[in-house]
């Protein structure tokens, strides 16, 4: 395989030792691609910028860090980075979406990168595993056209075609890139992948899976989170307001733009009923 040039877009905030493992399994793992990275930094008191510095002085890594507010999260830090790589004036093959806390395995990119040649004009989405071969993340089937309702699509040598995608590890060739355009402002972190997929879907570009795991990724722990029935009701409407959580305004904006209004109605409800029946 020719040397690849890859952007790859990422965003963080306190997790350090995420951060730079994430960059170095793939700068080290895949040596017939050239990677540039944006790695937008959401205002991290952990050293995280300092530490990204210090590779690209002491191991020659090509990386842009963007200073953040410490309010963008997911979505905010994905639209500054693709917005630089949307504007770059450099040359690059491809434009890689990448979710920090991802360890990927040896060539796992440049397989990722043979696959799309192979398929080209499609974008192609690296589906990860929790650590014992169950999938966490990755290509996503919607199973109904008037219900959010999805599942995964597993990596396989068989091309399947998804419907949308986890943004932990997307890769976008640039005469696509520019098609597809940055992400959609409006979220704050939940939904904006899934809808970054269902936009590109869209416009008339497939989606595909890959053929094997890319790498680790844990999927996020339902204990703690507003999913988790073993905490008080009112705990769990808090936390499912929440940035990360599930809050109302993102999740009936996603409903209404991809389903319609009266399923955005329907589908705003149904978590409240489930906090109150304790499900």
């Amino acid at each position: 395989m020719n040397t690849s040039e890859v952007f790859v877009v990422m965003t963080c905030f306190n997790r350090k030792e995420y951060t730079t493992k994430c960059i170095k399994t793939m700068a080290e793992g895949n040596p017939a691609i050239h990677f540039s990275f944006v790695v937008v930094d959401d205002a991290s008191t952990d050293g995280t910028a300092e530490a990204l510095f210090e590779m690209k002085r002491d191991i020659q890594l090509d990386i842009e860090v963007i200073r953040g507010t410490g309010n963008l999260f997911w979505n905010g830090g994905m639209h500054q980075g693709l917005e630089y790589v949307l504007n770059s004036q450099e040359e690059y093959d491809y434009c890689m979406l990448v979710n920090d806390d991802v360890v990927f395995t040896d060539h796992a990119l440049e397989r990722l990168i043979a696959r799309q040649q192979s398929n080209p004009g499609c974008v192609v989405v690296g589906a990860t595993q929790d650590g014992n071969d169950v999938m966490s993340y990755g290509g996503v089937k919607c199973l109904s056209k008037h219900r959010a309702k999805f599942s995964l699509i597993e990596p396989s040598a068989e091309i399947r075609e998804c419907d949308t995608f986890n943004g932990n590890c997307v890769l976008i060739a640039r005469d696509l890139l520019q098609q597809i355009g940055n992400v959609d402002p409006h979220y704050v972190h939940s939904m904006s992948d899934y809808d970054y997929g269902m936009h590109i879907r869209r416009i008339g570009i497939p989606i595909i899976n890959s053929e094997d795991f890319v790498g680790v990724c844990r999927d996020n722990d339902v204990d703690g989170s507003w999913r988790d029935p073993k905490i008080p009701r009112w705990d769990r409407v808090k936390r499912k307001e929440s940035p990360k959580g599930l809050p109302f305004k993102d999740w009936f904006y996603f409903i209404y733009k991809n389903y319609g209004v009266l399923n955005a109605v329907y589908h705003s409800a149904t978590p409240y009923l489930r906090i109150l029946l304790k499900r």
